[in-house]
């Protein structure tokens, strides 16, 4: 009894309800120059005009439901590295991204014609019922095949190729498609209370550059060529160039240069590559792991972020980042709240929460047993007669 009171409290401190959820759309889109922001939630109303002027082509349209889906799950990778949607990613030049829609499927039911729309289930052994699809018809398709010893990656990775392989299959057959990928509730909830506290840069340890449109601090940046040894880059002077959604920031020191090329998609800016020019010549470095974020936030990775090929590697370490594609006055350039390379939930912090689960069934056993025991209530009179206590009592 003690043990289900103190589990309900546990549940109940962490539960936080939130209908905002992420909303990509592709394909024939009316209009595919739509921007998003990191910074507000579109509310049922906004979003069903962004629907209307979207599907103005009456296209088929088509409704990928997950069960749950957040921003974060963008970003997911697996054991090896991969990311969980490389379709979605090819088709990021004619999306749009919507982060934070609020009651997205219920604007999407109000929108779709009651005599064209068709609601299915994707199980583990298939489509729950045949699709009979017409011009201007909304088709629900539920994602509901999770199993039992997959992983949240590899989940949405099969959902990734399911969404590749419908959607190309409806192309085959009509002019005009449209895919829309949401859910019916956010994957990962932050409590209304909560308040992230932004931790700096340890001053003592890193250097930071900041000039126009660029923030960067890193304990280290190393350059490796060939079968010389590392050398470790210091005392560097910045410049940037921009080109609407491309930046350049070049980093001088002496006689070697380093160019961060940048770009911005679908309301996030990418680090691509790396472009070195030294007195051997000029090579191009590609990133051994995808660094990104949303547009106003920075990207922080306390391991080494390395980019390389055969010939060169330049090795960030402990690096914190941010492009602002803009020019203006160093001295007001902050970071945005981080992206972090390694997700939230560590080997510490798991380690953390089963040694506390533990402690609390020990605590609840032991208030069990302590409930459980009896005093005596019967005590003999030395000047009554002696008390007599039968075998059943």
């Amino acid at each position: 009894m003690a043990f289900s009171v103190v589990f309900t409290l546990l549940t109940l401190s962490v539960v936080s309800f939130a209908t905002e959820v992420p909303v990509y759309l592709w394909g024939d889109l009316s209009k595919t120059s739509l921007k998003s922001s990191p910074l507000y939630t579109v509310e049922p109303q906004e979003f069903s005009a962004i629907l209307k002027e979207e599907l103005s082509g009456d296209p088929f349209t088509v409704i990928f439901i997950e069960e749950t889906l957040s921003v974060e799950d963008f970003s997911r990778k697996n054991a090896d590295g991969e990311t969980s949607f490389p379709f979605l990613r090819a088709n990021v030049r004619d999306s749009a991204y919507l982060p934070s829609v609020e009651n997205a499927l219920q604007a999407l039911n109000k929108l779709a014609d009651p005599e064209k729309v068709d609601h299915v289930k994707l199980t583990e052994n298939g489509l729950s019922a045949e699709i009979e699809p017409e011009s201007g018809k909304f088709l629900f398709i539920n994602l509901k095949d999770a199993k039992e010893s997959e992983s949240r990656s590899d989940l949405l990775r099969r959902h990734n190729d399911f969404m590749e392989d419908m959607f190309t299959k409806l192309q085959e057959r009509y002019n005009k498609v449209v895919a829309i990928y949401t859910a019916h509730f956010p994957s990962w909830t932050v409590p209304v209370t909560h308040s992230r506290v932004r931790r700096q840069a340890d001053e003592k340890s890193t250097r930071s550059y900041s000039f126009d449109g660029l923030a960067l601090a890193v304990s280290e940046i190393m350059l490796h060529n060939g079968t010389a040894p590392m050398i470790v880059l210091t005392n560097g002077v910045g410049t940037t160039e921009f080109n609407e959604t491309v930046q350049d920031s070049t980093l001088t020191f002496g006689d070697t240069k380093l160019v961060l090329h940048f770009t911005q998609e679908s309301g996030y800016w990418l680090f691509n590559s790396v472009t070195v020019n030294i007195m051997s010549g000029v090579d191009v470095l590609m990133p051994n792991q995808e660094v990104n974020a949303i547009l106003g936030f920075s990207y922080r990775c306390a391991e080494n972020v390395t980019f390389g090929n055969v010939n060169h590697t330049v090795v960030f370490r402990d690096m914190k980042i941010q492009p602002f594609f803009e020019a203006g006055n160093t001295s007001t350039r902050v970071f945005g709240d981080s992206f972090n390379c390694v997700g939230f939930f560590s080997a510490p912090i798991w380690a953390g929460i089963f040694v506390t689960f533990v402690l609390l069934l020990i605590m609840a056993y032991g208030v069990m047993m302590m409930m459980d025991i009896r005093t005596m209530d019967r005590f003999d009179d030395p000047k009554g007669k002696t008390i007599t206590i039968n075998a059943s009592e």
